[in-house]
């Protein structure tokens, strides 16, 4: 344990030069925090899936992707379905790393 424990502490003073770095490195986030920051990304999503819906017409892109989008007939649609599809993938990257 002792081993360990002067490996981290050698990280923060390399790091910043104070042991109070270890907090921000090896504390995890509240529960509370977690929750909320689900809780965001949960409504984030349900946006942009309510915007590729409508730009879209039906929901037939989430079973074919980004594929579908090159269907549409106007080039600004494109865009907006590339944009809210990629924030949509964003979000479920990061859902999937906390």
């Amino acid at each position: 344990m002792k081993k360990k424990r002067d490996y981290l502490f050698n990280i923060a003073i390399l790091e910043t030069g104070s042991i109070f770095v270890l907090y921000k490195y090896f504390c995890p986030m509240s529960v509370s925090k977690s929750k909320n920051l689900e809780r965001k990304l949960d409504n984030f999503a349900k946006e942009a899936k309510n915007e590729l819906n409508n730009v879209c017409g039906s929901s037939l892109w989430e079973s074919l992707g980004f594929v579908f989008f090159d269907q549409l007939e106007d080039s600004e649609k494109i865009a907006k379905a590339n944009f809210y599809y990629g924030q949509l993938q964003i979000i479920n990257e990061i859902k999937f790393s906390i």
